[in-house]
């Protein structure tokens, strides 16, 4: 329906410009069809999204239609991502390609991820960069080829917050956009903030590869490469160790019997060929840890490993 909802309004302000010379003050008539059409389509977007039944999946042919609308979250490190389910026919490499992503980058954001699991109605989180993200309708915007972004609130969230600090858009937008007639907002209460390309996300769209959590392990990089110019590496090699219940923390940390505390250590997975560095931040307990038992990791730096087992094999240099 939203379709052909798209396909009336992108036909009928053709032919308002068309006949440009002909109406007084076109202008001004434009932006009140504009803005009915708007409030029109603000109705019908949320009439229809009611409930969760709305998703991105596409078909087997396109990846996105406009029957889909985007929901996003905010992550630990305030990434914006989503959920592709999957359909048939769609494989992790078709579907990266198609998001400006690696496969590799996929299995970061989705470190349950196999190839051969992959079944439809999969989620698969997405992350969307701020560049993709289309905040206004400017002149020759054509609904038939973009579909809503939105986002559903959460508890604590206020319209300064999202405005300003998330999406980075004037907060009387978001006021318009979404017919608010204060700033009071309720848990579960969707708001629309922009809009989509049915053409994806452009590789060249996003500033920075990887999961934002990789930007933190270069930071630990640069900081060890540093100490290297004035400190002696010593390397070990045996196993590790992570807590695979704990729930993940979002942190770079380890635990080391040799290493100055809060110092960093590189600890390389050699079967995933995947370095990680990370803060030493206490010392290995010989009461609780066995002598083949060279680091315990965080959760989070064992995932980027690509560990599985609450135990594998690794390497780790320190310098001192």
């Amino acid at each position: 329906m939203r379709a052909y909802f798209h396909f009336f309004l992108w036909s009928f302000l053709k032919f308002v410009r068309i006949g440009d010379d002909l109406i007084e003050q076109t202008n001004t008539m434009k932006r009140a069809i504009l803005l009915s059409f708007f409030v029109l389509e603000s109705t019908l977007l949320m009439a229809t999204i009611v409930n969760d039944s709305i998703k991105v999946t596409g078909d087997s042919i396109a990846y996105l239609t406009l029957d889909d609308t985007i929901f996003l979250s905010i992550g630990p490190y305030q990434e914006k991502v989503f959920h592709h389910f999957i359909a048939p026919k769609q494989t992790l490499y078709s579907l990266s390609k198609f998001y400006g992503l690696t496969v590799g980058e996929l299995h970061f954001y989705n470190p349950e991820l196999k190839e051969e699991e992959l079944a439809p109605g999969q989620p698969i989180k997405i992350p969307i960069p701020n560049k993709s993200i289309i905040r206004y309708q400017i002149e020759g915007f054509n609904p038939n080829k973009y579909i809503p972004i939105c986002y559903r609130i959460k508890k604590g969230d206020t319209v300064f917050n999202l405005a300003k600090r998330v999406f980075q858009m004037p907060i009387d937008t978001i006021m318009q956009r979404n017919q608010l007639t204060s700033f009071n907002l309720s848990p579960g209460q969707v708001l629309q903030l922009g809009w989509m390309s049915l053409e994806g996300i452009p590789e060249t769209n996003r500033k920075y590869r990887g999961h934002p959590i990789w930007k933190k392990n270069d930071t630990l990089r640069r900081k060890y490469n540093q100490n290297l110019e004035s400190q002696k590496e010593h390397i070990q090699r045996g196993v590790a160790f992570w807590q695979k219940q704990r729930k993940d923390d979002s942190k770079l940390y380890a635990l080391h019997r040799h290493a100055p505390i809060n110092s960093i250590v590189a600890v390389t997975n050699p079967m995933k060929n995947r370095t990680v560095y990370a803060k030493v931040v206490g010392r290995m307990p010989d009461s609780v840890y066995k002598d083949n038992i060279v680091v315990v990791v965080s959760s989070t730096a064992a995932k980027m490993l690509g560990a599985k087992d609450a135990r594998f094999y690794v390497q780790v240099s320190y310098t001192k």
